[in-house]
């Protein structure tokens, strides 16, 4: 079979790699990879540590050099040195106070003060090294060892090697990375053998030492000598949180074949039972790559009829027949051709009806969009002008109340480009079939949903009509052309009926049948650069000024006979201004007749690193445009968008901010807003910030859930700061004013020692119920223990990071360096 890595995970076996290597004709060991020297001291902590030297390709054809205070030989007979023996070939150095050959047998007997250095690992001892010349068996007694480049040290009571160094055998072995006088952890063995023919070796007798007390102990263990995985038991880890309790977790990793394995785990919640999760990955070749994962908990202990998470609302019947709860992953990717061919799996599912699997579990597989499970299957055929593409969609709801989304069986995009001397020509087309799969509609969705085939094209005709530095003159030209094969049921979902009923007339505007729509569309856009020094910056600085602008025409044409299947209104800031478009989708294609004019100002340092961008712009409708998302939905009557504002800064090297807003300037009210400042030194990093949103956008207890809440008045604060040397404490604070409510408040407290280091996190957020939509305060106890080039023990919450279990840590700027 072809060996391919999938990426290496370690055993417990693995950590105990005490071999010294010696590589000279006396000794030599077994081949070793130290594990890189970590930690918030590692200036302080590993100054000891000798720098690794590189020997030169030939190094056993060098000349050796041989000194010592007194030498007797005789020809054939024995050849001794006394008084500060040294020996030197290449980089490779041999001392001690007496040494002695035997020029016949080939014996060599070196006594006292030994000390090799091969520019790999430096072996000393104070006893006596036997080796033989011929056959290179070899006895060290009392032997110190550290491996050069890498805290890893230790020493051997014995260490024997035979079978021309092949067969080595250790005893009273011990292992550590802690600096000489502070070995908090130690490992030791009572014997290890190695062969250097076999992929493992064995250890008897081994344990675990902290500080003088054994605290695990192992009568037999064996561990990789070679760049390889083991089957084995990998580290235990455990944490305490409100909802699951105490949590236990064990994994068990198997190394069924090079390009093969699997990881498997059972997770013990004692206020839940014990699930079981499968890890199975594969790559039978570099272009076939994947994961496929299965979590099971055969039985819930807070499954009950009473429970309402588990309830219908008003009902009181379960979702669930009982408190079985399972989920099923299958990640895949292949490349062919050349990466031209490539073909896609992202597949996840949960039981049906278990709404709050995620919500009680928090699996790191799965894409979820609003409360709902992505599935796909994508295929392309890529290539540099133009690609084809293929992708079914279906999705799953995690939500009682949600309406079930159209489905995709399949979609197929074409994409085409050519670039000539004075224009840009584009092709897209896409065909897609939207159904729907009313077997997995909730209650509250009861009928059936309208579904349609749409084809759409747009070529598109781009022209340079001015491309220079200082200024640009842009022209683009698109026809878009859509059919829909429209299917309309009679028993219409009841939210559906509501949001497709005109306001005016009172009768359903979807149609059955084929619908035609063609729009053309004109762009202009332009724009200008200014630029002048100013004397910031050692009087080497340069502030640009940019005005731009666009105009944009879109003719209109009623399109409330079309159903919303992939459409939803975009967001606007100071970007979506210069777009084309007003829906993300194909099923609404606003008109417009707009003016957008925008402003920005940068300023550069000396270096050419942008330190200030500021922001404006606002459009402007010729025609307030009259499409609509919905037929229920109210006629814009607008006549100037929101007046959006960005601004990103670096201030000084330590301190960052960042601003946004849009402000209505016919009602004189904001709707949006956000911002951040921050202050960087070292490792202490201090971010305060706050969002607004006007009229319901994101959920408190869901960022990515919309609409649930509103008004949103959102504060947090979060902190990374050394307390001393060793010490180090993170927070995370985020409260919604308006609506009174912690979202997630997070301490912890790390000390990180040169060798090993303890975390220790405690952390309330408002978990979401998505069948009761009431959260519950969640708290999650962290403690992490790590003995540095061992392994950890303990997990529980985040490590130290300054993200919280709801809300990530956002850099509050974003400009361009050099």
């Amino acid at each position: 079979m072809t060996k391919w890595s999938l990426g290496y995970r370690y055993p417990i076996a693995l950590t105990i790699s005490l071999v010294p290597a010696l590589t000279s004709t006396m000794a030599q060991a077994a081949p070793f990879n130290p594990p890189p020297a970590t930690g918030i001291l590692d200036s302080l902590c590993y100054d000891y540590v000798p720098k690794v030297e590189a020997s030169a390709p030939d190094a056993n054809a060098a000349p050796i050099e041989v000194g010592a205070k007194r030498l007797e030989a005789s020809q054939g007979g024995t050849a001794t040195y006394e008084g500060d023996v040294k020996v030197r070939q290449g980089v490779r150095k041999f001392d001690s106070d007496y040494a002695q050959l035997d020029q016949k047998s080939r014996d060599v007997i070196a006594i006292g003060n030994i000390y090799y250095n091969d520019g790999q690992v430096t072996v000393t001892s104070d006893k006596t090294l036997k080796s033989n010349l011929k056959t290179k068996d070899s006895e060290l007694e009392e032997g110190r060892y550290q491996v050069h480049g890498s805290p890893v040290r230790g020493s051997a009571e014995r260490v024997t090697m035979t079978n021309n160094n092949q067969n080595i055998t250790l005893e009273g072995a011990q292992y550590t990375t802690c600096p000489p006088g502070q070995e908090v952890w130690t490992l030791k063995a009572g014997s290890i053998d190695i062969d250097q023919k076999e992929i493992f070796g064995e250890a008897w007798n081994a344990s675990l030492w902290l500080y003088d007390y054994p605290v695990f102990y192992f009568p037999y263990i064996n561990f990789p000598i070679k760049d390889e995985r083991k089957t084995g038991l990998l580290y235990p880890g455990y944490q305490q949180s409100s909802s699951n309790g105490m949590e236990i977790f064990q994994p068990f990793y198997w190394n069924i074949a090079p390009n093969y394995d699997a990881t498997i785990t059972s997770r013990f919640m004692d206020r839940r039972g014990l699930m079981e999760q499968v890890e199975f990955r594969y790559m039978p070749d570099p272009a076939h790559v994947g994961t496929f994962y299965l979590e099971n908990l055969a039985n819930d202990k807070q499954f009950d009829a009473g429970n309402p998470s588990f309830n219908n609302p008003g009902t009181g019947s379960p979702y669930l027949s009982d408190g079985h709860r399972y989920l099923v992953n299958l990640r895949h990717g292949s490349t062919l051709l050349d990466g031209a061919l490539r073909f896609g799996i992202d597949y996840t599912h949960v039981r049906d009806n278990d709404y709050n699997y995620f919500n009680d579990f928090s699996p790191t597989v799965g894409t979820q969009v609003d409360s709902q499970l992505q599935q796909s299957l994508t295929a392309g055929y890529y290539q540099t002008d133009w690609n084809l593409s293929a992708e079914m969609r279906r999705y799953q709801i995690l939500s009682p109340y949600a309406l079930l989304p159209h489905q995709m069986l399949p979609r197929i995009n074409y994409n085409f480009y050519q670039q000539g001397n004075w224009f840009d020509l584009a092709w897209h087309g896409e065909l897609i079939k939207f159904g729907y799969d009313s077997a997995n509609a909730t209650r509250f969705q009861q009928g059936e949903r309208y579904t349609a085939t749409r084809l759409h094209m747009t070529p598109i005709l781009t022209v340079p009509l001015v491309d220079t530095p200082a200024y640009y003159l842009t022209s683009q030209y698109k026809l878009m052309a859509t059919t829909y094969n429209q299917e309309v049921p009679t028993n219409l979902v009841r939210t559906d009926e509501v949001r497709f009923t005109d306001q005016g007339s009172g009768r359903l505007s979807l149609k059955e049948g084929t619908i035609n729509r063609v729009l053309p569309s004109f762009r202009l856009k332009g724009g200008v650069n200014f630029d002048r020094a100013v004397g910031w910056y050692d009087g080497k600085g340069t502030q640009t000024l940019e005005p731009e602008f666009q105009y944009l025409y879109i003719p209109y044409k009623n399109q409330d006979d079309i159903g919303i299947y992939d459409a939803t209104t975009t967001r606007q800031d100071y970007y979506s201004l210069f777009s084309d478009r007003r829906f993300a989708g194909l099923d609404r294609i606003s008109d417009a007749n707009r003016v957008t004019l925008g402003l920005t100002s940068r300023v550069y340092d000396n270096v050419g690193d942008e330190r200030l961008r500021l922001a404006l712009a606002q459009a402007f409708e010729v025609t307030p445009p009259k499409t609509r998302l919905y037929p229920s939905d109210s006629a814009n009557t607008n006549s100037r968008s929101l007046l959006s504002f960005e601004g990103d800064t670096r201030i000084t090297d330590q301190w960052f901010a960042h601003a946004g807003t849009q402000f209505d300037t016919a009602a004189g009210s904001f709707s949006s807003g956000n911002g951040a400042v921050e202050y960087r030194k070292d490792k202490l990093i201090t971010q305060l910030n706050y969002r607004y949103i006007e009229d319901g956008n994101l959920d408190y207890r869901n960022p990515t859930n919309v609409a649930l809440a509103q008004n949103l008045s959102q504060a947090g604060l979060v902190m990374m700061a050394p307390l001393a040397d060793q010490w180090l404490m993170y927070a995370g604070y985020y409260r919604d004013i308006r609506q009174d409510v912690n979202i997630d408040r997070k301490v912890g407290v790390k000390y990180d020692s040169c060798c090993w280091s303890i975390n220790l996190s405690l952390e309330w957020h408002n978990q979401p119920d998505n069948v009761t939509l009431a959260p519950t305060s969640e708290k999650i106890i962290g403690l992490q223990f790590e003995m540095k080039g061992l392994g950890s023990v303990g997990t529980g919450g985040r490590n130290v990071t300054l993200d919280t279990e709801l809300l990530p840590y956002v850099r509050p700027f974003n400009l361009k360096d050099q």
